[in-house]
């Protein structure tokens, strides 16, 4: 901006010595050049205009919208001033009044880049990126070699879906400047977004050998290292950057995030606290270990959870709309562990997916209720799991999608896991629609795929265990959605209309552990093929090894401090024999062998001689196992499933026990629908007694045995759930 105002020598020095300290980042030093020059030339523009480019740079865009305004009022509506003006209003959160400025400015000179610039910056940041790329193209258009325009297009493009485009952008600006930091971040954060976690971490490894010590770069890596789950060096990541800047919220977080990913959840509290963020502190409100020392630590635990949960997620409930989006990461999150501690849930549940639920169809959209569809010649059901490979979860509810008359429905599922095998390629071929949703990217786009194929009902196999499921049943894309039994336990969601169970595997009462409505379909609820159990090697006897064979064969886990009693019992009640425990992943198997040591020491047994903790084993050993085994122990508050049916299909006896809930419950129903109620425990006493009795009464075990066989295949393979859930979706449907 040239003034009309002529200056001494003198004056024109501390115009340059100002100049020379805008131009080297030294703000407070210019703003003190140009309010001197303004006291001496009070009649000049050009100090006024730079001295707000210096407190806008040097982070004043108050005071620099100040000084534009006074510019403008007394020198005229010069372009130059008014995106001055625009540029301070944007960075003082007033858009609405920086984008008049901009386009004003632009009105009295439509070929000035740097406004454009700014205004497509402006619209980017508000969420409206169709409007920054018309003016982007048309300024790169006049002006090919501006590097900061390909940048924003980049971005744009990429705001606006257009990945390939968005690639294409921020590569033409780097090739015209291989080193403009900006771009090479953006790129990385694309790449980051869309899957591309190799490309990613490629663009902040070069980010970091031009510039060490950049704090966002270091923290990008890390991020790209989690994505590839290289976690030892993501932790390393940002461990580094934080020896530089112990006070940086972002890594704190993320670092936060990780150990919490991993369970290390003692460490990861203090970093999370450390974000001073929101998104902190819902990660830090639902940090739950997976196994405890004690019942005392798992209260303490449970009690931390509830007084946090409710805290954050009032928070949430409280933020305007707005701001909502910004909390995307929130969806990610699960209470998974903290249903196996044999509770009543159903409200913690409520509260948590309600605060995620706003925040998940702000991001999304999909936030009305879909109207039923006119009478059609067929129903359409949508199943959604990231389990259709040879998951349990796909084994038992196969035959729920492959059993739909074609005559009467129209049978879809959508796959949204990453793993494919042969029997993704079974249900693929059994079914009309299969869709791998995962390949199309992000949820979004999921949704939008799903809500097309305008379904009448969807059924959700596993609402709580996977991300990406659980953020699409937060959102309304059919008229009645379900959740199976599969993760046994409410989802909690306000989205989710009907919880679909069996008579047999539910307790009095249940209604009331749903937000859901319950339905009991006949039976177990599912059937599912005989386990094919005849090729798996018996595991061999050990001649050392003291009386019967105990196996229990859940993961860890699910064993409660408060039962751990129930095991040493069960062995003085025996005599001397040992059970079998098999290992876990993490601190689990040594956190649960040094209850074990300590239970079985107070009983006055030899932990050594009566308990076991057997490493990782193969599908089919695993199955010896069972087959070995004289008496296979369910535990009480989450019962087997998948092993029972297996145990049921091995003919080796089960004690089991009467659950309080559908999670401790599922065993029990798999013995009565055998007609094996005789095995399902009324309490402790009764289970301590009835797996004594199947260890040291080889005639009863036998007897048992034959039941097994004879009843077995009225369980497996029963058409009776199949038909309960074609009558259950034609009356949802017809009553609509």
């Amino acid at each position: 901006m040239s003034g009309t105002v002529s200056m001494p020598f003198n004056l024109k020095i501390i115009l340059n010595q100002g100049m020379a300290a805008l131009q080297s980042g030294r703000w407070a030093e210019a703003e003190g050049h140009f309010r001197n020059l303004i006291s001496r030339t009070p009649k000049a523009p050009e100090p006024v205009f730079y001295l707000g480019l210096a407190l806008l740079s040097g982070g004043k865009p108050d005071e620099a919208a100040s000084v534009a305004t006074q510019l403008i009022r007394k020198h005229g509506e010069h372009p130059a001033a008014l995106n001055l003006l625009g540029s301070a209003q944007a960075a003082s959160g007033r858009t609405a009044n920086a984008e008049k400025s901009l386009r004003r400015a632009l009105a009295l000179a439509p070929d000035l880049g740097d406004a454009a610039e700014n205004l497509a910056r402006l619209l980017i940041e508000t969420g409206r990126p169709g409007e920054a790329i018309e003016i982007l193209r048309s300024l790169l258009g006049r002006e090919p070699n501006r590097v900061a325009s390909h940048h924003l297009l980049g971005r744009a493009m990429g705001d606006s879906g257009g990945y390939d485009d968005a690639v294409t952008a921020y590569h033409a600006g780097l090739r015209l400047a291989p080193d403009f930091h900006p771009a090479l971040n953006d790129l990385g954060l694309l790449h980051l977004r869309t899957g591309k976690a190799e490309e990613a971490l490629a663009c902040f490894e070069q980010l970091l050998r031009l510039a060490p010590n950049d704090l966002v770069a270091a923290n990008n890596r890390g991020a790209a290292l989690r994505t590839l789950e290289r976690y030892e060096e993501a932790e390393a990541q940002y461990r580094s950057a934080l020896e530089r800047f112990p006070d940086s919220p972002q890594v704190n977080l993320n670092l936060g995030k990780l150990l919490a990913h991993k369970r290390r959840v003692v460490e990861a509290a203090p970093l999370l606290e450390l974000s001073n963020c929101l998104e902190g502190r819902w990660w830090d409100a639902l940090l739950m270990p997976p196994q405890y020392e004690s019942e005392a630590e798992r209260l303490e635990w449970r009690t931390r959870l509830e007084a946090k949960l409710r805290a954050v997620a009032d928070e949430t409930m409280a933020l305007p709309a707005a701001q909502l989006p910004s909390l995307g990461e929130i969806t990610n999150l699960d209470m998974y562990y903290l249903a196996y501690h044999g509770e009543n849930d159903r409200d913690i549940n409520a509260t948590l997916r309600a605060a995620q639920t706003r925040v998940a169809q702000a991001l999304h959209g999909f936030s009305e209720q879909v109207p039923h569809q006119a009478a059609r010649p067929r129903i359409r059901v949508g199943f959604i799991s990231q389990s259709f490979f040879g998951h349990v979860i796909y084994r038992m509810t196969e035959q729920w999608i492959t059993s739909l008359n074609p005559n009467e429905f129209e049978v879809f599922a959508f796959h949204t896991g990453r793993y494919h095998d042969e029997f993704t390629n079974i249900i693929a071929g059994k079914v009309e629609h299969f869709l791998a949703t995962r390949r199309h990217g992000s949820t979004a786009n999921a949704a939008r795929l799903i809500s097309e194929a305008e379904l009448d009902v969807i059924i959700y196999l596993e609402t709580g265990m996977h991300f990406m499921t659980d953020q699409l049943a937060m959102l309304r894309l059919a008229p009645v959605q379900c959740s199976a039994f599969t993760h046994p336990i409410t989802t909690g969601m306000p989205t989710i209309d009907y919880f679909i169970s069996g008579e047999l595997m539910e307790p009095s009462g249940a209604d009331e552990h749903y937000t859901e409505k319950l339905i009991r379909l006949p039976g177990l609820g599912f059937s599912m093929a005989r386990p094919e159990v005849e090729g798996a090697p018996l595991s061999p006897a050990e001649p050392d090894r003291p009386g019967p064979r105990l196996f229990c064969a859940q993961s860890l886990f699910k064993m409660l401090p408060h039962r751990d009693h129930l095991f040493p019992r069960i062995v003085k009640a025996v005599g001397d024999c040992r059970i079998d425990f098999i290992s876990h992943t993490g601190h689990l198997t040594e956190i649960f062998g040094k209850r074990m040591e300590r239970v079985f020491t107070d009983h006055g047994l030899e932990p050594g001689r009566h308990f076991r903790i057997l490493p990782g084993v193969s599908p089919l050993e695993f199955q010896g196992l069972i087959k070995a085994a004289d008496v296979f122990l369910d535990t009480p508050d989450w019962s087997g499933g998948h092993t029972t049916m297996e145990a049921l299909a091995c003919c080796t006896p089960i004690a089991a026990m009467q659950g309080r809930f559908l999670r401790g419950n599922v065993s029990a129903g798999i013995l009565r629908a055998a007609g094996l109620d005789e095995l399902v425990a009324a309490d402790e006493e009764a289970y301590v007694a009835l797996a004594a009795r199947l260890a040291l009464d080889a005639d009863y075990r036998r007897q048992v045995s034959e039941t097994m066989h004879s009843n077995g295949p009225a369980v497996f393979d029963s058409p009776a759930p199949a038909r309960g859930l074609a009558e259950f979706l034609r009356s949802v449907v017809r009553t609509a």
